[in-house]
């Protein structure tokens, strides 16, 4: 038990009211000696929420390094969860077994001293009073995460959850199920940015809570800034570092990654609320064409001083083209009740233009013009495509402003955008990308919004 004076108890209980942290787990958290700070406190509150009936089932703290992610996840399965429940049995997850028991153990040490408990360092395993039990397991490569899967956990934790592919990932969900009346198995996941797994944490957890539309899954993002007793040491190392390193490791971006294309993105300054378009300004569109994979559609405008606004965005697999048009036309007109025939250009991928052996059988763009949309081909040079969209991203560090901006509405190509590769083959090119069986991925949007941004 830590004896707080009162005042500084009184504000941690107002704090953890604030983010709807229940009394009885924001005090056994005290009388465990675990004071957690907001952050944490925004973790804490989101795990209970899985006992609700819809709510989260994954639940991530992610980010920078530093914030104190890892005290975060044992002091919740521990103190909180093992605590309230007897029998949970746990899997606490980390790469490298040896660094995964060292960690744990020094985590047991600074955070269950006051939590009466049985560690065996041996096999990795700490048991409770009450018959709950955590399970430190490890890996150090992806096949040995094989011994885990079938058997059942309560709770998974896996930390450096972004150094496994999905497929794994996905793997150790199916060993999350229980037997346990009034007990909904849960997964949390704590991790920095990059790794194999940097792309479908980002789709899980980070895309989701940028729209505010979490469902299943919480993301509480951190940094080193959350964490008051870091020590200045390692706020200097992290404060040192500079380029990809530093935005992954020092900012938590997760709009950065090794071998990035786009190294200029920036969310906070690149992506921007919608606003009227003024009726003077000119407005085209650019498509993409698919049918498995998706056809993208984009609107854009250009202002009076040459900026560049991407307005909105169509983005739909296996749909006819009937469908699409229809969509189009819908779009179009509400834009100052614009027609088709109004827009100043209408680009598409030269693939729409190929006719099949059939002399019968229609291209794509004359599909398109018989429900009322011109199509023309546009430039589909990638290289130069690729180069136009780097400038006009600009560079704010060296003193070049943006010419291009995205509405926050257009969220498939603000997912793509930041996640686009170097072609190895072809450093000055973007590394093509397909949709995967269900139209999900795929570099479409970019290849669409390329061919608006080279057309005016």
């Amino acid at each position: 038990m830590v004896n707080l004076p009162q005042a500084p108890l009184n504000n941690l209980l107002r704090t953890a009211h604030s983010y709807g942290v229940p009394s009885d787990q924001i005090t056994r958290f005290i009388q465990a000696g675990y004071i957690p700070q907001p952050k944490q406190l925004q973790f804490h509150a989101a795990a209970r929420l899985a006992d609700l009936p819809n709510g989260p089932t994954r639940i991530a703290l992610g980010g920078a390094r530093g914030p104190g992610k890892s005290h975060s996840s044992i002091t919740q399965v521990v103190i909180d969860d093992c605590q309230r429940y007897p029998g949970l049995k746990v899997l606490f997850l980390r790469q490298v077994g040896k660094s995964a028991k060292e960690s744990f153990s020094d985590l047991r040490e600074r955070t269950l001293k006051h939590t009466p408990h049985d560690y065996k360092e041996h096999s990795g395993r700490l048991f409770l009073p009450n018959g709950s039990r955590v399970i430190i397991g490890n890996f150090n490569r992806e096949s040995d995460i094989n011994k885990y899967i079938g058997i059942e956990y309560d709770v998974i934790v896996v930390e450096e959850a972004t150094q496994l592919s999905e497929k794994k990932i996905n793997e150790l969900r199916g060993s999350l199920r229980t037997s346990k009346p009034n007990w909904r198995p849960r997964m949390y996941f704590t991790t920095n940015p990059g790794g194999i797994g940097h792309q479908w944490f980002k789709r899980w957890f980070v895309q989701p809570w940028r729209r505010g539309e979490e469902r299943d899954t919480r993301f509480i993002p951190s940094n080193y800034k959350d964490n008051a007793f870091l020590n200045r040491e390692y706020i200097d190392y992290l404060e040192s570092l500079t380029g990809v390193l530093g935005r992954m490791w020092r900012d938590g971006d997760w709009d950065i990654g090794a071998g990035q294309f786009f190294v200029n993105w920036d969310y906070d300054l690149h992506v921007i609320r919608p606003f009227t378009i003024p009726e003077h300004w000119p407005i085209w569109a650019s498509l993409d064409y698919g049918f498995s994979h998706p056809t993208a559609v984009y609107w854009h405008t250009k202002s009076d001083d040459g900026i560049i606004y991407t307005i909105a965005e169509h983005v739909k697999p296996r749909w006819l083209v009937a469908q699409h048009a229809r969509a189009i036309k819908d779009i179009t007109g509400s834009f100052n009740h614009m027609r088709v025939s109004d827009l100043e250009a209408f680009p598409a991928g030269r693939d729409c233009f190929i006719r099949s052996k059939d002399r019968e059988a229609k291209s794509i763009a004359e599909q398109y013009a018989a429900e009322g949309i011109k199509l023309h081909p546009a430039e589909v040079n990638r290289i130069n495509g690729a180069a136009e969209l780097l400038k006009r991203l600009g560079n704010p560090e060296a003193g070049i402003s943006p010419t291009w901006f995205i509405f926050d509405t257009c969220v498939d190509l603000i997912d793509c955008l930041p996640g686009l590769q170097t072609d190895p083959n072809r450093p000055e090119d973007v590394l093509k990308v397909d949709a995967d069986m269900e139209g999900v991925g795929g570099d479409d949007p970019y290849d669409s919004v390329r061919y608006g941004l080279m057309t005016p």
